[in-house]
């Protein structure tokens, strides 16, 4: 009996396996395209010739309208070694320097929290 069971349980999941496959012929959209691909990869390779295309990553840049400088990379290592003489810098990251002083002075120092 139990071996009809087991025959049973076994036909009943390959017959609903076989009916929730999917039909191959649901989708037969086709794309179509007024342009031939001899047409398509003349045209990139013209773009790549008048430099019309954007880099990965330089999009960013042109969004924000940034032009590229015109400074000479020796007067802005100039101006850059002037500022941090003088103190003008803004440090990178989160934090400025002068929260990471008040964070660390509110902090309890090592040898107290040892003692404990």
């Amino acid at each position: 009996m139990n071996t009809r069971h087991l025959i049973a349980a076994t036909l009943a999941a390959l017959s609903t396996t076989a009916a929730l496959a999917d039909d191959p012929t649901l989708y037969t959209t086709t794309a179509s395209s007024s342009v031939s691909r001899s047409e398509v990869k003349a045209g990139l390779r013209q773009a790549l010739k008048t430099h019309q295309l954007v880099a990965a990553g330089d999009l960013a840049a042109q969004s924000l309208g940034q032009a590229p400088s015109v400074l000479a990379r020796s007067t802005v290592k100039a101006e850059v070694q002037t500022a941090r003489n003088r103190g003008e810098l803004q440090p990178a990251g989160e934090l400025d320097v002068a929260s990471l002083q008040a964070a660390r002075s509110r902090a309890l120092p090592v040898t107290t929290l040892a003692a404990r």
